[in-house]
């Protein structure tokens, strides 16, 4: 049997067997641009990735924050919240009312002063062996309860401060509260001793009486002006950023109380890679972009020294939880009033350096 690779049949298409073959029309030839086009589109992915890897080594950008001037107004002594008068967000003016503070050291003395003053001016006694003033009596349990109130809070603040978790300045603060106590119970204790001394003349009595009165209305009266200082008020125009105690909490002296921001004097905090420290140099000039397509210029302030995790929120994927410096620009000229927000994000670029970015790339400093 003889194979044959070729066909002696002619080889025609329109024809097969001797019948004609018919054929459709030809559909229209795909233009070379839509299949550009698609290649294009394809590759996208791939063109974005390059140019933002790109981007990054030529063109520096950092996230960044608007971060207000801050004023911390902190307690000037131990005390208890009395009153709020402010939340977060409020605007305040110069003299404003914050909060307003009681020392219970001070209403304690003003009690007990007010009880001696009464024990004095309606307890004298008549003649010898008349029992004393059940007051003065009542103004000794007061001093009484005050000492062993305030020996109890400095033996907690003293095992605390062993602890480490109180400060030497509320140690010491307590130990004066409580010497405070032991001095008013002393006062207290000498008033009932005046009014129970059998051995002096009514008229010596009444003598000493009238004196401790004028002393004790004397010290009520300067620690009534006193009380005006317990009124925490605004230092000057500004925004209330936090507020950290609540009323009726007790606090310690120097305690933040109130943090205000001032919208005249504002910076940027940006958080900047730290392989690109080379562009944070003090005086170096930057655009800070803000949100709705508004640029304002500005310049390093000064040269980075703290290094700090980028927020969350300012974050990428990739960047999230990393050290960064932190840069802190000065703006060239003033923000709109509705842009001067507490934290309000903002992107800084740092310009374009081709020295800078080849050595980055051949990774000298």
């Amino acid at each position: 049997m003889k194979v044959r690779f070729t066909s002696p049949k002619k080889q025609n298409p329109d024809e097969d067997g001797g019948l004609p073959v018919r054929y459709g029309p030809a559909k229209r030839a795909v233009p070379k641009w839509r299949w550009y086009i698609l290649v294009l589109v394809i590759s996208t992915p791939l063109l974005f990735l390059l140019w933002r890897v790109g981007a990054a080594m030529f063109f520096i950008n950092a996230p960044g924050v608007i971060s207000l001037e801050k004023v911390s107004i902190n307690s000037p002594f131990p005390a208890v919240v009395e009153r709020i008068s402010v939340s977060p967000g409020a605007r305040t003016a110069h003299g404003d009312l914050l909060m307003r503070l009681e020392d219970p050291v001070v209403t304690q003395r003003i009690y007990v002063l007010q009880a001696e003053l009464e024990a004095l001016k309606t307890g004298v006694p008549g003649a010898a062996g008349d029992s004393p003033s059940r007051a003065a009596f009542a103004t000794v349990r007061i001093a009484e309860e005050g000492v062993r109130y305030q020996k109890g809070y400095r033996d907690s603040i003293q095992s605390l401060f062993r602890q480490g978790a109180a400060t030497r300045a509320e140690a010491d603060a307590a130990e004066e509260r409580y010497r405070q106590a032991l001095s008013a119970l002393a006062e207290a204790r000498a008033s009932v001793a005046l009014l129970q001394a059998p051995d002096l003349s009514r008229q010596e009595s009444a003598a000493q009486r009238n004196t401790r009165i004028a002393q004790i209305e004397a010290e009520l009266k300067g620690l009534e002006e006193r009380k005006g200082f317990f009124s925490v008020v605004s230092p000057g125009e500004g925004r209330v950023l936090d507020v950290f105690p609540t009323e009726g909490q007790s606090v310690a002296g120097g305690t933040p109380l109130v943090l205000l921001g001032r919208p005249q004097s504002l910076k940027v905090m940006a958080y900047l890679q730290p392989r690109h420290i080379s562009y944070a140099k003090e005086g170096e000039k930057v655009i800070v972009r803000l949100p709705g397509s508004l640029s304002v210029s500005g310049m390093v302030s000064a040269t980075p020294e703290i290094a700090a995790r980028i927020p969350a929120e300012l974050a990428g994927v990739l960047a999230e939880g990393k050290q960064t410096l932190l840069v802190r620009i000065d703006l060239d000229e003033p923000l709109a009033g509705h842009l001067r927000v507490e934290g309000l994000p903002v992107s800084v670029h740092f310009g374009f350096s081709l020295r800078k970015s080849l050595q980055l790339l051949s990774g000298e400093s």
